[in-house]
């Protein structure tokens, strides 16, 4: 079984992930042991610290030195972790920071977002005004999700993909409520958040899905892979 991973820090010199193509093939390698052979380099975009344009130019170098080295078993799929602020709505096409040639966007938002408000218009524009399908980063950040299941209800219920870190089911209250949310349908999809060998620790991918596969069962196993193949577009 081939796995996903949805959410990495792994292109070189691009933010506080990876500083060189060797250390993002060291990891690559750390998925690879693990059968994760579909990874999306998602560099943090800062809207309001940086234009697209230049976000995008950057990113496009970075590609350029590691791209040429990945191994061939490796698929790559290029989109962006989007810290979403009123500025990202300054710009007419925001197709480049989606994965791939998707229309699926990952969301990243202040930790102490309420989601009522502000938050859901960010959603609805850019889901109306734009057609796009908002993924939420790491739940497991936001303390009033994590504290308010008829919350995340309802974004489920609004088709917010939710994305949820491996190295996130540490400490029993934490663990317990991500396995909750899975088994009531409202995770879809897991990532490495990986930053380094250390932090976002790649080695903790496997032992994460056994987990879910025990407490869960295959079925929310098998509901991650589907819901990232369907979100997943390849480079190469």
């Amino acid at each position: 079984m081939v796995y996903y991973d949805m959410h990495s820090h792994i292109l070189p010199e691009m933010d506080d992930g990876s500083k060189s193509v060797e250390l993002s093939l060291e990891i690559i390698d750390k998925l690879r042991a693990q059968n994760v052979k579909k990874i999306c380099f998602t560099p943090h975009f800062y809207t309001n610290e940086e234009s697209l344009e230049s976000f995008v130019k950057r990113r496009y170098e970075s590609m350029n030195k590691l791209i040429p080295k990945l191994p061939g078993d490796i698929d790559v799929c290029i989109g962006a972790e989007v810290y979403v602020t009123s500025y990202l709505f300054n710009n007419k096409d925001l197709s480049q920071i989606c994965y791939g040639n998707s229309k699926y966007i990952l969301c990243e938002f202040s930790f102490g977002s309420h989601f009522t408000g502000k938050t859901l218009d960010y959603f609805n524009r850019l889901r109306g005004n734009y057609g796009l399908k908002p993924v939420l980063t790491h739940i497991e950040r936001y303390h009033h999700l994590m504290d308010d299941e008829g919350l995340v209800e309802d974004l489920a219920d609004e088709g917010i993909i939710i994305q949820t870190n491996v190295g996130a089911f540490k400490g029993f209250s934490q663990k317990r409520k991500l396995l909750k949310y899975i088994r009531r349908g409202y995770i879809d999809i897991v990532g490495t958040d990986c930053h380094s060998l250390t932090r976002g620790n790649p080695d903790e991918y496997i032992p994460t899905i056994n987990l879910i596969r025990d407490k869960c069962g295959q079925e929310y196993v098998d509901h991650i892979i589907e819901t990232s193949e369907e979100i997943f577009s390849p480079l190469i």
